[in-house]
């Protein structure tokens, strides 16, 4: 049973950042989430450092502050230097996640913070951490509802955001409010980014919003099968690349990646022979 809790908690997140991946690796910007998986760690720091102990609460509140303040200067930035996305983020990433090592290693000691945990989470503790007033993991409710938001929010809101992710002149010429969608957009990707971090850590976080989609966009060109194939290749990534950790005894987060990378190279190489080009759909 604390295998299929984990599987489950897990694969909620994955749906929910591979269904946001998707729109980013339309619009090229899949590496946000590797800034903001990084830029976040001041935050969360600082919120170890001012509680003195692991509360879930407090420090999704002091990470998704940092995280919003994150997205306003990207977005500022961007407004500012055109079509100097990478180099923003660039930036953006370097400074704030020197300053979050710079304080785990003043203050982590003290705060029960350290650069493992930061590194690959804390998948393995999640059937352990359990609610009072029941026998589910503490992070299932958070996952379930996250899950459901994300999936509800790009559907109800699929037409905007897949106009803006393919041609934003053309969404502003039509009256589509791009500035509030990439702001909604952003923002999730926040939220979705820190909620993981505890329990995948940053190096899945940023794989779970990069693999899957890249993979369906070999697949095919239709947005709407993109995102379904998306959700397929996370769910069976999470479960193949658990049950090789369990097999192997490293590490889960490491492992999931490491199978989304073999799926991700094995896309590629068929890719280039031309068979994927025969079944596209």
């Amino acid at each position: 049973m604390q295998d299929i809790w984990i599987l489950v908690v897990v694969s909620l997140f994955a749906l929910s950042s591979s269904a946001l991946g998707s729109f980013l690796v339309v619009r090229q910007m899949v590496m946000l989430t590797d800034t903001l998986s990084h830029s976040i760690l001041p935050g969360i720091a600082i919120a170890y450092i001012v509680q003195g102990e692991k509360n879930n609460l407090f420090i999704l509140i002091f990470a998704l502050l940092c995280g919003l303040l994150i997205v306003s200067i990207i977005n500022w930035l961007n407004s500012r230097i055109r079509n100097r996305n990478d180099a923003v983020l660039g930036s953006v990433y370097t400074f704030f996640f020197a300053v979050g090592i710079i304080l785990v290693t003043l203050f982590g000691e003290q705060a029960d913070l350290d650069t493992d945990c930061v590194l690959f989470g804390e998948m393995l503790y999640i059937p352990f951490d359990t609610l009072d007033w029941a026998e589910m993991p503490r992070n299932f409710p958070l996952a379930l509802v996250v899950g459901i938001g994300v999936l509800f929010f790009v559907w109800k809101s699929f037409r905007p955001l897949s106009i803006i992710s393919f041609d934003e002149t053309f969404a502003q010429s039509i009256g589509v409010n791009v500035t509030f969608w990439n702001y909604a957009l952003t923002s999730l990707v926040t939220i979705v980014t820190i909620l993981s971090f505890e329990i995948v850590g940053s190096v899945m976080v940023v794989a779970m919003f990069a693999f899957p989609p890249a993979i369906a966009f070999l697949l095919t060109k239709r947005l709407q099968i993109m995102l379904i194939i998306s959700l397929i290749v996370s769910i069976f990534s999470v479960v193949i690349g658990y049950y090789f950790s369990v097999w192997q005894g490293g590490s889960s987060a490491a492992s999931i990646v490491i199978v989304q990378g073999i799926f991700f190279m094995l896309s590629v190489i068929f890719n280039k022979v031309g068979f994927i080009n025969k079944i596209k759909i």
